[in-house]
């Protein structure tokens, strides 16, 4: 995973939290707002009360229907995540200001026990935000200082020793929250980042394991775990299969004479030419060396139709190869040598489908190379001999 696709990974992780507690928060602040409207219905103007509350209700609502918006259709590209994570802090802004604007609007001037209320519901808003949202440092810190800035300013202002020493200690709490929010937001990201350091070596583990490096085809591991499965669905279901085996000819020649580099540099243009001859549903893996083994499967449930496909992606498969490739400063032609054997009348195991393929395979590098052909039990008995007389 390249920087930028871990960085925008991290504000998708960030953005996706940042939502979660977005739901639960929203509902906490309607409720306060209703609390505190109905404590200082008393002591405030109906109008303003009203007028605030509706303005609340408005904006939490209208986050909401985002929140909910950006939960079902989630965004994974840097460019989304962005402008909605713009979306979420401007929102949470826009709360800010409307609560920070209690200081004024729903702050009673000789009501001692309702204004202790008003600096109550406050920083129990502030402090609920540390929990909800810092995991974004710009959105806590902006929404609790806009939110408490106002108070204590104006706690300030008053003039009396209470007033005075209660917003000294509100400075205080207000470095103190800011600090957490730093210690908070440090430890989520680096959990955060951990978590998906641990996803990227749990996809090399993977890699590594079932892929081959140089192609990323699959390797002999997983190519036998697809087959053993390809094999039970053609049992099961009666759709046939096949098991196709491809050396190039030539190979050593090319490594000899120009060098390993051109020799992985071919091999790479092959694998991508044979993933684009077949279907999404088959299988192209590499063995090693210039081996490689393709697995098609859900081909027809007649012999003479499914044998007629398999010969025809055969054919496609050798066009291919046959193209001239571009090594750097050379132009190169390769061909393959093919064998083919069919799931059930050339073997009911890997082993045996690999094995007769690679027969299939040998013998038609005998006859020439650059050649398909299709495994019979006479092949079997001709390696046999010759093997006998070597």
């Amino acid at each position: 995973m390249n920087d930028s696709i871990k960085k925008t990974a991290v504000q998708a992780a960030q953005l996706e939290q940042l939502l979660a507690a977005s739901s639960r928060t929203l509902v906490a602040s309607t409720l306060l707002a209703i609390i505190l409207a109905y404590m200082q219905r008393d002591v405030i103007e109906a109008h303003v009360i009203i007028g605030w509350l509706v303005v609340i209700f408005i904006v939490n609502i209208v986050r909401m229907i985002i929140t909910f918006n950006h939960q079902r259709y989630p965004a994974t590209d840097t460019a989304t995540v962005n402008k909605r994570l713009t979306q979420f802090r401007l929102g949470l802004i826009i709360s800010g200001l409307l609560w920070g604007a209690t200081s004024v609007l729903m702050f009673p001037p000789d009501h001692l026990q309702h204004q202790m209320f008003v600096i109550f519901v406050l920083t129990g808003m502030s402090a609920g935000v540390i929990v909800s949202y810092s995991v974004d440092l710009v959105s806590a810190i902006a929404y609790t200082l806009i939110t408490l800035t106002p108070i204590l300013i104006r706690l300030f202002f008053a003039g009396d020793d209470v007033s005075i020493t209660m917003g000294i200690s509100g400075v205080l709490y207000l470095i103190f929250l800011l600090s957490s929010i730093r210690n908070i937001n440090g430890n989520l990201m680096e959990n955060i980042t951990l978590h998906f350091d641990a996803i990227e070596r749990e996809k090399e583990i993977k890699q590594l394991a079932f892929y081959d490096s140089l192609t990323n085809l699959p390797n002999r591991r997983l190519l036998l775990d697809r087959l053993n499965h390809a094999l039970a669905i053609s049992t099961r279901t009666s759709r046939r299969g096949a098991l196709l085996f491809l050396d190039l000819d030539h190979f050593k020649m090319l490594n000899d004479t120009l060098g390993h580099d051109m020799g992985d540099l071919l091999l790479k243009q092959v694998a991508e030419r044979l993933l684009d001859c077949v279907r999404e549903s088959d299988t192209v893996a590499r063995l090693g060396g210039d081996e490689f083994v393709v697995v098609l499967e859900d081909l027809s449930e007649d012999h003479a139709e499914a044998v007629t496909q398999v010969e025809t992606i055969g054919n496609q498969i050798t066009t291919s190869l046959n193209r001239p490739y571009q090594l750097n400063a050379y132009e190169y032609h390769s061909t393959p040598s093919v064998g083919i054997a069919m799931f059930g009348d050339h073997g009911k195991s890997h082993e045996e489908l690999l094995k007769h393929a690679d027969i299939a395979m040998y013998l038609a590098k005998k006859a020439g190379r650059n050649r398909v052909r299709h495994f019979d039990p006479t092949m079997q008995e001709t390696v046999n001999e010759r093997t006998a007389v070597e």
